[in-house]
């Protein structure tokens, strides 16, 4: 068994008006999210990977692995892992992994984490999601690409934490929901797939979960879903989840689609509003894939106010587009 020590988060503070970038497109249609949180340019997936993993390892013990998820790493032939361990000053080098895959890898870390920390002499393992997936030009309307990191430092059970990590329910569907064309610069999502996969992945996940862990899924106190579109959430109401479960862990409609980081942001802001004694649920969801996990909060978590992290500033279409031209082609 495994337990969180500590976490952290990071928004980026600027605010992309969306509906006038989907004015400034011609892009009909009513905007899926207010605005999108959006990294300045001297902010990239490992600037913000290194503000969450230091929130989440200040006062803790340094971590014997490091492990990071992104789906848009800022540069090529070097891990991110390794990188972000020598920002963070971590003294003794610790073992660095860098796992890619989608949406819902960040729940695949945890599960790695849990075995790592349990074969290394209860060291601590810290896991960081990180991402800003670009899109090209009115592409943004769909995609609704915003910018973000969560980190989790994970112990072995007993190690003086406040949640243990309980079981997980993975449910597969064979689909394509997001793909490229030829030589196109960025990823595209294909909606139509991606609303259907998406209630069929997360109801398969989570009544996976309930015979993993014994518990229905409105039995948690919180779910903490990942968020690449507002539409999606309704599709969890299939599964069994009510709205007050997810009323405050919701934001994709107030600053956008946080990739590899999104369910991170999601289980930040669930453990945030839990009680010692609660059970609370994340749900991860990407290539036609559910993961669901259950943790047992035992403690009173550290809460770092999430939620306020979510309003920020606004800054004009004309900053927005300067800021992130070309970024979808080549990683600054």
């Amino acid at each position: 068994m495994a337990e969180l020590l500590r976490y952290g988060a990071y928004l980026p503070r600027h605010r992309a008006p969306l509906g006038e970038i989907q004015s400034f497109y011609g892009k009909p249609g009513r905007p899926r999210a207010k605005a999108l949180a959006t990294p300045g340019l001297d902010e990239d997936p490992l600037t913000m990977a290194y503000e969450a993993g230091r929130e989440a390892l200040a006062g803790g013990a340094e971590p014997g692995t490091l492990i990071t998820v992104t789906q848009s790493p800022p540069f090529g032939l070097r891990k991110v892992s390794q990188t972000l361990a020598r920002a963070l000053g971590l003294d003794e080098r610790p073992r660095c992994y860098d796992l890619g895959g989608h949406s819902g890898s960040l729940l695949d870390a945890l599960a790695l984490a849990g075995v790592l920390v349990g074969a290394d002499g209860g060291a601590p393992v810290l896991v960081v999601a990180s991402d800003h997936v670009v899109s090209y030009e009115e592409r943004v309307c769909d995609l609704l690409s915003a910018g973000g990191a969560a980190a989790f430092l994970v112990g072995a059970d007993g190690a003086g934490g406040f949640c243990r990590l309980g079981p997980q329910g993975r449910h597969g569907v064979e689909v394509y929901d997001i793909w490229r064309l030829g030589l196109e610069p960025e990823p595209r999502y294909r909606l139509e797939v991606l609303f259907d996969a998406y209630g069929q992945a997360a109801v398969g996940a989570l009544k996976a979960l309930e015979g993993a862990a014994g518990r229905p899924v409105g039995d948690y106190a919180q779910v903490c879903p990942s968020q690449p579109h507002p539409q999606v959430l309704r599709a969890l109401a299939r599964a069994g989840v009510q709205d007050e479960q997810i009323a405050r862990t919701t934001f994709v409609g107030e600053i956008g689609n946080l990739g590899a980081a999104s369910v991170g942001l999601a289980l930040a802001l669930g453990l945030d509003a839990a009680e010692a004694g609660q059970a609370v649920c994340a749900l991860g969801y990407g290539g036609g894939e559910g993961i669901a996990q259950a943790l047992e909060v035992t403690g009173p978590p550290p809460a770092i106010d999430a939620a306020g992290r979510v309003a920020g500033e606004p800054i004009s279409v004309g900053t927005y587009y300067r800021w992130t031209r070309g970024r979808q082609a080549e990683p600054h």
